[in-house]
């Protein structure tokens, strides 16, 4: 009889075991290289934050025209699920309504690095300490002035900040609607690497990482503001690469449009065309009558 009860009793905790597993969530991971999306609103408990997937992917959405949901169709297929049920969950159900004040709205942005300088290590075949960032268009339609380059050292400490937020994001727990996404409590003590705590724009680059949309202008929210997306190799003169912008729907649909940069076969292919073109007409003989 005793063991019998016992072995009703292991039946049992098994079964709750089975229920609840479903409902834990995964710890979320990221890799070097991976762009971040981030989500702030003055004076909210917490921020929002989902990894966009690796930079590459972006760089080859850069080489051929056309406006990708990267909502839907993210660089794994999967998608990254519904953010629209999470940004209502943090930060209301009118997240996406913007105010005429300036700063009285959801600010935004993207962020990411690649590794630090170590001899030969490399990400994406790109120098170490080559970040990504977004600047908002002051008017939308028109792109916004790309981040001057500054030397390695510079920054390899907004690198800095950036790792040490994408540690925070590690091995936290993914949110009910998104296998890519974190809430983060905005504390300073316990929490210093949040989204907005780590602020680390208080040099080079500007506000929070240089991300934050305008707050100028008409396009001060999140739904009607562009941020254009730069790539800015590490360098002692010169300016940051587009990539091209982003944009935001109300219904959670975040979208990326091509700057359509040909690559360098595609400027090469264009060059030995024209040549060629050049070559025909200079042998062609006139025509009489």
């Amino acid at each position: 009889m005793k063991k019998t009860k016992l072995l009703a009793a292991g039946l049992l905790a098994a079964a709750a075991v089975a229920v609840l597993a479903p409902s834990a969530r995964a710890a979320n991971s990221y890799n070097t290289g991976d762009l971040f999306l981030g989500f702030e609103y003055p004076g909210n408990s917490n921020d929002y934050v989902v990894d966009l997937g690796p930079a590459s992917y972006f760089i080859g959405l850069a080489a051929s025209p056309g406006t990708t949901n990267i909502t839907t169709s993210d660089y794994s297929g999967a998608g990254l699920g519904n953010i629209a049920s999470d940004l209502q969950t943090i930060f209301g159900t009118n997240w996406y309504a913007n105010s005429n004040t300036p700063g009285d709205n959801l600010q935004w942005g993207v962020v990411g690095a690649t590794a630090h300088q170590f001899g030969s290590n490399l990400t994406f075949g790109l120098p170490g300490n080559t970040l990504f960032l977004t600047q908002g268009e002051l008017t939308p339609g028109t792109l916004s002035s790309a981040p001057a380059k500054e030397t390695s050292g510079v920054q390899g400490t907004v690198n800095s900040n950036i790792l040490g937020f994408e540690n925070a994001f590690s091995g936290s727990a993914q949110t009910a609607n998104s296998n890519y996404a974190e809430e983060q409590t905005i504390d300073p003590i316990n929490n210093p690497d949040s989204w907005s705590g780590e602020n680390p724009g208080s040099g080079a680059f500007g506000l929070s990482y240089g991300i934050e949309q305008p707050t100028s202008g008409s396009n001060i929210g999140p739904t009607d503001s562009v941020l254009d997306l730069y790539e800015i190799q590490p360098g002692s003169s010169g300016s940051g690469t587009d990539l091209g912008s982003l944009s935001l729907t109300s219904g959670g649909a975040l979208e990326f449009t091509s700057a359509a940069v040909p690559e360098p076969s595609t400027y090469a292919a264009l060059g030995i065309g024209t040549a060629l073109l050049l070559l025909f007409r200079r042998n062609r003989k006139p025509i009489h009558s």
